[in-house]
């Protein structure tokens, strides 16, 4: 039996484990996002997208006790790099340009909603959307935060 070439080896991963992959090398390197996205659970990717929940606990809070800027743009920055592995690059680039927009609060005890979505992955670019969203008892979602992202990534 003939054995893969590194490239067929690369395409048997799926979208999913592909970024459950680059989340552990990277939280490894990163103490911001070890510290802050510890408890953060990867349930589901598929290529261009993945999604991700947490828990808000006190460490995500700002002194009025809602979640705190910071955090939803560190989620902005970490959600970005790992929609782009969902499409398969190891290396998940430079930030280049980011923005968040806050659209309401959440506060301890609160789930959230992680989603990311790599647009479009080119040759130097790849730009991403995100978005943070507050689950309710009811089943409902509240966007909490909407972000976008462009990172240079190197594809060739």
């Amino acid at each position: 039996m003939a054995k893969d070439t590194p490239a067929q080896a690369l395409e048997a991963v799926s979208p999913l484990q592909q970024v459950l992959n680059v989340w552990d090398r990277i939280q490894v390197n990163s103490p911001i996002y070890n510290f802050l996205l510890s408890d953060v659970e990867i349930y589901y990717a598929e290529e261009g997208n993945f999604s991700a929940r947490l828990e808000v606990g006190p460490k995500h809070l700002n002194s009025k006790g809602g979640l705190h800027g910071v955090f939803s743009a560190c989620v902005t920055d970490w959600a970005g790099g790992l929609a782009i592995a969902s499409c398969g690059l190891e290396s998940t680039g430079v930030s280049t340009n980011i923005n968040v927009n806050y659209l309401s609060t959440a506060t301890t005890g609160d789930w959230l909603e992680i989603r990311g979505y790599a647009n479009k992955v080119g040759k130097s670019l790849a730009f991403t959307t995100i978005t943070i969203s507050k689950c309710t008892s009811s089943g409902d979602t509240t966007l909490v935060a909407q972000g976008s992202h462009t990172k240079y990534v190197r594809t060739r």
